[in-house]
């Protein structure tokens, strides 16, 4: 907690008069974060591509988002979950409003004939994000740079560029 306050320039004991507790907390940062998430992914849903296309942009909005929200990619996606069973259902909604966007991506290239008939948009979307979710890991921990001994990496975004195409390249027909 006194890192969160310190990034806010208050003091651990000023930042709990404003919460009860430390998931209180973790959770408006949370709440917080998606709506940045949300808003970073809006723009490839909003453009007229092609699904293909949407797909790419989505994933890597995403990447870009963790990249550049390091700190609180990893308070979103890395430490403890949020109790969704304490989240009012306007919480939830909007919690979930990244992955709902994602799904609906996914159910309007379906409806354009882009994937393959056997998709399962719900596992599609959930495929997307966990593979997208752990290569913005693996960047952020610094688990791939030019020193790698098995997997080197000397153009970061080479390596996202043919990431995010695997990705998408899996639903086609």
């Amino acid at each position: 907690m006194r890192g969160i306050a310190s990034r806010l320039g208050v003091s651990a004991t000023a930042l709990y008069q404003h919460f009860e507790s430390k998931a209180s907390i973790l959770r408006e940062i949370r709440v917080y974060g998606i709506d940045l998430l949300y808003d970073a992914l809006s723009p490839a849903l909003q453009q007229e591509l092609d699904p293909i296309e949407t797909m790419r942009q989505i994933a890597r909005r995403y990447i870009d988002f963790a990249r550049d929200n390091k700190w609180l990619y990893s308070v979103l996606m890395e430490h403890d979950q949020l109790e969704w069973t304490e989240l009012a259902p306007e919480e939830i909604s909007r919690g979930l409003r990244p992955l709902h966007a994602v799904r609906q991506a996914m159910a309007q290239g379906k409806e354009a004939g882009a994937w393959r008939d056997d998709i399962n948009i719900e596992l599609a979307a959930f495929q997307l994000w966990a593979s997208v979710h752990g290569l913005c890991s693996l960047l952020n921990n610094g688990r791939f740079n030019e020193q790698h001994p098995a997997f080197p990496v000397p153009d970061e975004k080479s390596l996202i560029d043919v990431f995010v195409d695997g990705c998408v390249r899996a639903f086609l027909e």
